[in-house]
């Protein structure tokens, strides 16, 4: 059975990976058996920490929180899902039950692909089981970015790499990007205070690397950006650490 998808960036379809050549074309999905497509609102649950790992996500549109709970209650953003290839839940792939969950950041179209049908497809067919790693190669190729973002930077190159992380490389050329996280959240993801990454954002903005009113992000100069993301830029190494 062929199902026909738009969703280009999903490692399932017929796309041949680094091909753009049916990029805007339907695409035939390799798994249409375990695959439905779906829709979630900002703030809509993907998977809750606790519930049965019965599926995994991958996105066409929007972005994914991933959170984890600490011991006291408290939510801790540890991941983001986005399209290109990334799957939500990719990490409980073979665990009974989720160990973090997934929410909805912005609007988010998605095709939930579940595990069951998923592995038999995998055991029939060698191709699928390509894509399946190459699709984990690219979580973990992700995951580095995001702990480089967290690592032991100064707090404008946090966030310089966390900007290009939320991005989609797709649309580093856009105008305007929705910024899907509130200074308090980048915050959060970061480890600073939010009075931290106000005043980081607005010397960025200040030097014409981006222009970021609220709610939104428009990346001025790329280059310079990622520059600052290196660490090549001391003059924007200001003390990031949380105060008490």
């Amino acid at each position: 059975r062929i199902m026909a998808c738009g969703n280009c960036g999903c490692p399932f379809n017929e796309l041949t990976p680094g091909s753009d050549t049916l990029a805007g074309r339907d695409l035939a999905c390799l798994v249409p058996d375990a695959v439905k497509q779906v829709r979630f609102g900002a703030g809509d649950t993907l998977f809750a920490q606790g519930e049965p790992s019965t599926s995994l996500y991958s996105l066409s549109s929007g972005l994914v929180k991933i959170t984890s709970l600490t011991p006291d209650g408290r939510e801790q953003i540890v991941g983001l899902s986005t399209p290109n290839r990334l799957l939500a839940g990719l990490q409980s792939l073979k665990d009974e039950y989720y160990e973090y969950s997934a929410i909805a950041e912005t609007p988010v179209a998605a095709c939930r692909i579940q595990h069951r049908d998923l592995l038999h497809a995998v055991n029939s067919h060698g191709g699928i089981a390509l894509r399946l790693i190459e699709a984990m190669n690219a979580q973990l190729a992700h995951s580095r970015a995001l702990m480089r973002a967290m690592g032991q930077k100064c707090a404008s190159a946090k966030i310089a790499t966390l900007i290009s992380v939320i991005i989609p490389h797709c649309e580093h050329r856009m105008s305007r990007y929705t910024l899907p996280f509130s200074r308090s959240e980048i915050a959060n993801i970061l480890g600073l205070s939010e009075e931290t990454v106000c005043r980081q954002m607005a010397s960025m903005t200040r030097r014409g690397i981006l222009y970021a009113p609220r709610g939104k992000i428009e990346i001025l100069d790329w280059e310079r950006l990622e520059a600052v993301a290196r660490e090549d830029c001391p003059e924007f190494a200001l003390n990031g650490s949380r105060r008490a």
